[in-house]
């Protein structure tokens, strides 16, 4: 199984100049923790979360400040196996999937919860989001 087979489409993403507050509304509205931060291309420049905003206080700055950058990644192609290992390996419950260096969609530990056959790659990704050293 890939990961086109299981990743989220619709996906709201914000630009890196708009304010912290419009990241807020898209998780409000969405129900989500993390807004994807995008070009006007479409091309992935970070995320920003929940816990960015909290952390860097953030309720008055712009997304581009508060965002992370360096933002791991999946495909795609990619088989959902590795994508899995990679969100485990990292300590993180989603990924952006990009292509060509957009974003294409989102996978998410609720879209791997979802699917029996991954009972063991979430148990190891919980255990390493949970024991992730800051």
């Amino acid at each position: 199984m890939l990961v086109k087979d299981l990743m989220t489409t619709a996906v709201m993403s914000v630009p890196p100049e708009s304010p912290a507050a419009a990241a807020v509304k898209i998780m409000r509205s969405e129900n989500v923790g993390i807004v994807p931060v995008c070009d006007i291309q479409g091309h992935l420049l970070g995320v920003v979360t929940d816990r960015d905003i909290l952390m860097r206080d953030g309720t008055s700055k712009t997304v581009d400040e508060i965002m992370s950058s360096n933002v791991v990644c999946t495909f795609p192609k990619e088989n959902i196996h590795d994508a899995a290992m990679k969100m485990s390996e990292h300590g993180v419950r989603r990924l952006p999937v990009v292509e060509n260096e957009k974003l294409v969609g989102m996978l998410s530990l609720k879209d791997l919860a979802g699917k029996r056959i991954f009972t063991a790659e979430i148990g190891h990704i919980m255990y390493n989001i949970c024991n992730k050293k800051p």
